[in-house]
């Protein structure tokens, strides 16, 4: 397990495997996004590397908040970590040790009260989630607009086309910079749909015009199949 973590870089590390870590592995799973998981539970570990990996799941069994412990999960070359404790003050201690080794991660904290949202951000999180105000949200949406969470939902479930809403980014030496979206390969070699796209404003432009112009630092969102995405995401690279 040792040297397969030690393999990793630029993978996500998920600190705590109960009820929201699970859902957390569980979209990495489907987005096939690379991972390590943390937890205290050795049980827990196993039961969802049995169900969702195949047995195969990269973990530290351990306390997410200790710094060695982070540093078994690779956290210096992870991309990104999510605080998914039972605990503010976990979340909280999690947030300010990955912060602490790995001062260029994207670091996404759960926040159960609210009150302790400023203090998570303060210690370093890129952004927090309170799943409470969103599963709020989502009753509310529920009532108000059912066929939209529906549509979205099958989105998501549909495993025959593993549907997603992504971001992929242009980055300097790509064949895409300065090119028109009219006249890049996306649709015809991804059917990749782009239903916005962020500047170097960091304006988004919902629906862009096809003679939209790439530049460098372009954020692409788009809606494809997982394959069709891995498949953007090569072809934005190359150079």
């Amino acid at each position: 397990m040792h040297r397969e973590i030690e393999k990793l870089s630029g993978h996500i590390v998920v600190a705590g495997a109960g009820g929201t870590g699970k859902h957390v592995v569980e979209e990495l799973v489907v987005t096939r996004t690379p991972f390590v998981v943390i937890d205290r539970s050795e049980a827990t570990l196993k039961h969802i590397s049995d169900e969702m990996c195949g047995g195969k799941m990269l973990h530290v069994c351990g306390d997410a908040t200790l710094d060695h412990v982070l540093l078994a999960a690779g956290i210096k070359r992870a991309r990104g970590v999510v605080a998914a404790l039972t605990h503010d003050k976990d979340n909280l201690y999690v947030t300010l040790s990955a912060r602490s080794l790995n001062a260029s991660a994207r670091i996404v904290s759960k926040v159960v009260e609210d009150e302790a949202a400023p203090k998570i951000i303060k210690a370093g999180a890129s952004s927090i989630v309170n799943p409470t105000m969103i599963g709020a949200r989502r009753l509310a949406g529920e009532l108000i607009r059912p066929e939209v969470h529906e549509f979205l939902d099958q989105m998501v479930r549909d495993k025959d086309k593993n549907l997603r809403l992504e971001e992929v980014a242009v980055s300097r030496g790509s064949t895409f910079v300065g090119m028109a979206l009219k006249d890049t390969p996306i649709r015809r070699e991804t059917r990749a749909l782009v239903v916005a796209v962020r500047g170097s404003d960091r304006a988004f432009t919902y629906n862009p015009d096809p003679d939209y112009v790439i530049s460098e630092g372009t954020i692409l969102v788009v809606l494809a199949e997982t394959d069709s995405i891995v498949k953007l995401r090569a072809l934005v690279g190359l150079g």
